[in-house]
């Protein structure tokens, strides 16, 4: 009797063990038994999952999608719809070279928001890496934004239609403003690659225009390119504007070239109307 009882009592530990495999490997059937059982619940859940993706990307949609339409019709009481739908195509045009030259060169960006009397703009949620990076992007707005002006100008040229020329116009004058060697506006970011130095000669530009104008999202401008000039000048940032000299003569080619043709171009339709005016 001692020894029976002293046996299964060497033994109890592996014994033990067994229960133990056999329980795990129970509760693993159980566990798959109702995965099997309440798949549909799961399937359903990441089918949940894949709607809210969805209609995140389709909430940001509908936010450019929207903004859009209130600029339209902030600019429709002023100026008539025809005239406030392209007036907003050719923003949207613009803000679409900076979005599509920021997923080039592999930066995060938000979609266009518009803001009426403002423009658009996008957010950038990548840092550039250097001014270069910064320039590529800052001039993609002005190069694409430039042709949807010359295609107004086409589009008058085979209609006849005055709001064309009118459009044409507006659109020169949109992307000759914003190439202003001015941060944060396009063309402060195109200098930088060239000289951060020629940010000083944008300064009595804004200041006139804000003036002039007396509008207060330009003196914000104003601010904001003041506090960027002072914290290039008490902590200057020698290696993110270090650019070779062959990439600064290509950035000032671009940038000079872009203000000829798009001053030149609005004098023409300024001196086209006068002829009209006049003849």
């Amino acid at each position: 009797m001692e020894n029976e009882f002293t046996g299964p009592d060497n033994n109890e530990q592996p014994h033990n063990k067994q229960k133990t495999r056999k329980g795990i490997w129970a509760l693993l059937g159980a566990l798959l038994l109702l995965l099997s059982k309440f798949k549909f619940i799961i399937f359903f859940m990441l089918g949940k999952l894949k709607f809210l993706l969805v209609f995140l990307k389709l909430a940001k949609f509908l936010t450019t999608f929207g903004s859009m339409l209130l600029m339209v019709w902030v600019y429709a009481n002023f100026y008539g719809w025809i005239f406030a739908v392209g007036f907003a195509l050719l923003i949207f045009v613009h803000e679409m070279g900076h979005f599509l030259t920021a997923k080039y060169v592999g930066l995060n960006v938000s979609a266009p928001i518009f803001i009426p009397f403002m423009g658009a703009f996008i957010t950038m949620k990548d840092h550039p890496a250097d001014a270069v990076t910064e320039a590529k992007v800052a001039v993609g707005g002005p190069l694409v934004g430039s042709f949807g002006a010359f295609l107004c100008a086409a589009m008058y040229s085979l209609s006849g239609q005055d709001f064309w020329l009118a459009l044409a116009y507006s659109g020169f004058m949109i992307n000759l403003f914003n190439l202003i060697p001015f941060h944060p506006l396009d063309g402060g970011r195109i200098v930088s690659a060239i000289s951060p130095k020629m940010w000083l000669v944008g300064i009595p530009l804004i200041v006139m225009a804000a003036f002039k104008f007396f509008n207060p999202i330009l003196f914000l401008l104003l601010i904001l390119g003041l506090t960027q000039i002072y914290r290039q000048w008490k902590s200057p940032n020698q290696e993110y504007y270090n650019t070779p000299l062959t990439t600064r003569a290509v950035f000032a080619g671009l940038y000079f070239g872009l203000l000829i043709i798009l001053g030149s171009s609005m004098k023409l339709i300024l001196d086209y109307h006068s002829a009209l005016l006049n003849g």
